[in-house]
Formats: C-alpha cells, structure tokens, sequence
C-alpha cells in the first residue's frame, strides 16, 4: 500500500501561477519522495508513474 498526496496554490507573482508539491511512498518501506513543480502535466506524469508502480496495477 502506498500514498500520495498533491498540494496545490496558486503564485501570482509567477508567470503560469501553478504551483504543486508532490510526496509519495509506499507505506513503512521505504522513505517519502518530494517533488515541486510548476507544471501540470509533470504533477500528471509523476501520478501515472506511481500508480503504474502500485502492486496489483497493470504497470505494477
């Protein structure tokens, strides 16, 4: 079983505004990962690759 969770808000001194902060794990095993970003489909990319790794997954 794994986690993940996405914050998100928004930066109007920044040029696209969209910020989101991304941790992710796989419950006592192993450590949290953290990533930020400022694009979407970076934020959408990393959420595919996690789910692809979660056991009983077509990727997993």
């Amino acid at each position: 079983m794994g986690t993940l969770v996405i914050r998100t808000w928004y930066e109007p001194d920044q040029v696209s505004g969209f910020r989101a902060r991304v941790m992710y794990g796989r419950g006592s095993e192993g450590e949290t990962n953290k990533t930020a970003s400022a694009n979407p489909d970076e934020v959408l990319s990393i959420v595919r690759e996690w789910l692809s790794a979660q056991p009983g997954s077509s990727g997993g």
